[in-house]
C-alpha cells in the first residue's frame, strides 16, 4: 500500500488532515443544524496542539541532524569524553583530554573554546583548578 511507503511523521500529518476535514464538515453540520460551533473550537485546539507537537518533532528530529553534521568529529569526540567521566562520577580538566586525545595544547584550547561558545560545555571551578562540565544543550547534542 502507499502507507507504507511513507514515514511516520508523515502518516500522522495525513492522519491530522484527515480529522481537520472531518471536524469541518461536523462542525458545518452541527451548525446547520443545531446552531452549535463550540465543539468545532474544541475539536480545532485539540487539533492545533497535536499538530504543534508533530511538527515541533520533525523539526527537532532535522534540527539535530544538521548539528551533528556541522560539528566536527574531533568537538564530538570531547564532548563524547566529558560525558563519560560524568557518568563515571569522575571530575575531568583540560590535561586530561589533552592526554587522551595525544593533542597540543592550543589545538584543545582551540576546539574547547567553540564548544563553550555553543554553549555545549562550561567551567566549574574548584580551588585552584577549573573543571570542565557538559551542559544541559551538550548532553541532548549527544542523544
Amino acid at each position: 500500500m502507499i502507507f507504507k511507503q511513507i514515514n511516520n511523521e508523515k502518516k500522522i500529518l495525513f492522519i491530522l488532515f484527515i480529522i481537520f476535514v472531518i471536524t469541518e464538515l461536523l462542525d458545518h453540520f452541527l451548525d446547520q443544524i443545531l446552531g452549535i460551533s463550540i465543539i468545532h473550537s474544541i475539536l480545532q485546539l485539540f487539533l492545533f496542539l497535536i499538530l504543534f507537537l508533530v511538527v515541533a518533532r520533525i523539526y527537532l528530529g532535522y534540527y539535530r541532524k544538521g548539528i551533528k553534521k556541522l560539528i566536527p568529529e574531533e568537538l564530538r569526540r570531547i564532548l563524547e569524553i566529558i560525558k563519560e567521566s560524568e557518568v563515571k562520577g569522575v571530575i575531568i580538566n583540560l590535561k586530561s583530554i589533552r592526554k587522551v586525545l595525544e593533542i597540543t595544547k592550543p589545538t584543545l584550547k582551540k576546539r574547547i573554546d567553540q564548544l563553550v561558545y555553543l554553549n555545549y560545555i562550561s567551567f566549574e571551578k574548584k580551588g585552584n583548578n577549573k573543571y570542565i562540565k557538559i551542559t544541559t544543550l551538550g548532553n541532548s547534542f549527544l542523544k
